[in-house]
């Protein structure tokens, strides 16, 4: 029977005098204990096969051993952490997010821009950034979305208040009027309204006017810039509900239909009130814009199930407030326009001169600087 003793310290030496004293002591004990005979021999006998010596590499900390256990355990703990997440988190942020709640076509998606509360209204002529390119991309999409009755009447609603809506159904018109087309926008918000306050227009009279027999059609439609006419909501009514879902707006949208090639309705969100689903009866199609981070799958599901209940025809998705960069960058609109060449670098990073162009010591600008006296211009 072979027996191990180890000892573990800080100082090899040590360590090992001590294995070696200990094993020493071991035999004595033994040939003391087991002796069954007067003649002092033991039956059993204890001898020292290999004496200790000091250890020439540490047994403890071990760096490799310590660094793929640490990897391995990372590797896992990374691994259960992004499935939780992906269990947990159920924020619509792309695509991918939308199509697992809805097989309704996403028709484009709008970057998040720090500068939109400040400039809602984005889309300019000659604007070419990546926000305006977007809602150009929007448009075109909506051309092929029912290529044999081509909706003209387009409803703009959410699930919640704050991702954007109004802003977009706003910059969308804009571009539909850039293309040359006649374009009125009307503010069917009659809880919050927000249109006519982007677009810096009067809303003392407007929508409720009209629809009560106060004020005819042509008494409150505001013109704002070229082929864009706006509609705003006028007095905010006790019961905004009824009053959009009687025959006097039925009346009001066919006689918009008669006048502009597209009409473009700011309705308010789907999951508070039932006034988006209300509109919907009456305009040729709905989409559905879902800010990103701020919508989840369950509420963009009950949204689309508002819609379905009455039968309301929903043209697609929109996304917004998409971020700029990463994983869930939608398209690729930066790469693009004149504004490229006088944008300043991104992410501090700095940007090289074309070849054979390189700013040389030799051809770099120099100046001047004169001196009279202690003094220099």
């Amino acid at each position: 029977m072979l027996i191990n003793i180890s000892v573990t310290g800080e100082d090899g030496e040590r360590e090992a005098e001590i294995a070696n004293a200990v094993a020493e002591q071991f035999t004595r004990t033994v040939a003391d204990l087991e002796q069954s005979d007067g003649e002092g021999v033991s039956p059993v006998k204890a001898s020292l096969i290999r004496p200790a010596r000091a250890a020439t590499v540490p047994v403890s900390p071990n760096p490799s051993r310590n660094l793929a256990l640490g990897l391995s355990l990372g590797l896992m703990l990374g691994v259960a952490a992004a499935v939780l997440r992906e269990m947990l988190d159920t924020r619509i942020t792309g695509a991918s997010d939308v199509q697992r709640v809805s097989d309704r076509p996403v028709i484009g998606g709008i970057t998040f821009d720090r500068n939109a509360p400040r400039n809602p209204l984005m889309v300019q002529d000659g604007d070419y950034s990546p926000r305006a390119e977007a809602f150009r991309a929007v448009r075109t999409n909506l051309q092929f979305i029912d290529a044999a009755e081509q909706p003209r009447a387009l409803l703009f609603t959410s699930s919640l208040p704050g991702e954007g809506k109004s802003t977009t159904a706003a910059n969308l018109a804009l571009t539909l009027a850039a293309s040359g087309a006649s374009v009125c926008v009307v503010e069917a918000d009659l809880r919050r309204p927000k249109l006519l306050e982007y677009m810096s227009l009067d809303g003392t009279a407007g929508l409720t006017s009209v629809l009560i027999g106060q004020a005819s059609l042509d008494d409150v439609l505001q013109p704002y810039g070229d082929h864009l006419t706006a509609l705003g909501a006028g007095a905010i009514p006790p019961n905004p509900s009824e009053l959009l879902g009687g025959p006097a707006m039925r009346a009001l949208m066919d006689d918009l239909r008669s006048r502009f090639e597209y009409v473009v309705v700011d309705a308010p969100p789907l999951l508070p009130v039932t006034d988006a689903a209300v509109l919907s009866k009456v305009v040729d199609g709905t989409i559905v814009v879902v800010g990103s981070g701020i919508v989840r799958r369950h509420q963009l599901a009950q949204s689309l199930a508002t819609l379905n209940s009455v039968d309301a025809k929903v043209l697609g998705v929109l996304l917004n407030r998409l971020p700029s960069s990463g994983a869930s960058t939608y398209g690729y609109y930066h790469e693009y326009g004149p504004s490229a060449a006088t944008d300043p670098p991104r992410h501090g990073r700095r940007e090289r001169a074309a070849p054979g162009r390189e700013a040389r010591w030799w051809n770099r600008p120099r100046r001047t600087v004169e001196t009279v006296g202690d003094q220099a211009p």
